[in-house]
């Protein structure tokens, strides 16, 4: 059974499984998302609002059609702002505390271990 571990975000393209940085992928959704939610949001209240006032169906539909508009565009601007806001927090929260290098006694153990896992694959497949 695998080892559990922390969740790491691995490039798919690069040869090596070097990790993604995070900057890349943190903010990505944000914008689109809360653009969606936001328009959708608007388009269902205004619907419900203009049902219960009664008006005619057109006039309701158009109008949640527009509230729709604004408040996607509303959600957008706020989604940028938010990509901005993370991406700013990442960057320096990764340059306040840089990742530290291993003590010499961890990487002698690391390479034990990797050989031991190697060994006892070899073993497995000949088993």
């Amino acid at each position: 059974m695998a080892e559990s571990s922390d969740v790491e975000i691995v490039d798919d393209n690069s040869v090596d499984g070097s990790k993604i940085d995070p900057g890349e992928y943190l903010a990505d959704v944000s914008s689109r998302l809360i653009s969606g939610v936001l328009g959708l949001m608007g388009f269902s209240t205004a619907l419900v609002i203009g049902m219960l006032a009664q008006n005619p169906a057109l006039v309701t539909i158009g109008r949640a059609l527009i509230a729709m508009f604004v408040c996607a565009l509303i959600g957008r601007m706020l989604g940028v702002v938010g990509e901005v806001c993370v991406r700013e927090f990442v960057s320096t929260y990764k340059y306040n505390r840089p990742e530290p290098e291993k003590p010499q006694e961890l990487v002698e153990l690391d390479n034990e271990k990797k050989a031991h896992k190697t060994v006892m694959s070899t073993l497995k497949k000949a088993a």
